[in-house]
């Protein structure tokens, strides 16, 4: 039997870190949810996650900040920023950073599970 699909979701609002892991449970992939920057960057310390959907605005600091641990930690991950931010700054730091997708809110259940896909 194949081995699930870790997905870590790190979003300050609740029902969209909720939605995002029913979205994806549904598929059969495996989820986390994190609501702070500080307790996805101390489990991402110990776990390794195949995808990672990250937010940019959190209390605590933004999910750019959580980039560099990723991707030396987890080099074949994917990472998907999800933001309300469409800003030239935050694409071209995307980018920048070799982000995989870039997801803008609000989105729907397709554009979740289209990035996964890809």
């Amino acid at each position: 039997m194949e081995e699930k699909k870790r997905v870590a979701i790190v979003d300050d609002e609740e029902f969209i870190g909720h939605m995002v892991s029913k979205f994806l449970q549904n598929e059969g992939l495996e989820t986390t949810y994190f609501n702070r920057m500080l307790s996805a960057r101390d489990n991402f310390l110990t776990a390794v996650y195949d995808y990672y959907f990250l937010d940019l605005n959190l209390p605590d600091g933004t999910g750019f900040d959580l980039v560099p641990l990723i991707q030396e930690r987890a080099k074949n991950a994917k990472i998907i920023i999800i933001s309300a931010h469409d800003g030239h700054e935050e694409l071209s730091r995307a980018k920048a950073f070799g982000v995989h997708d870039f997801i803008h809110k609000p989105f729907n259940k397709q554009s979740i599970l289209n990035t996964v896909k890809r």
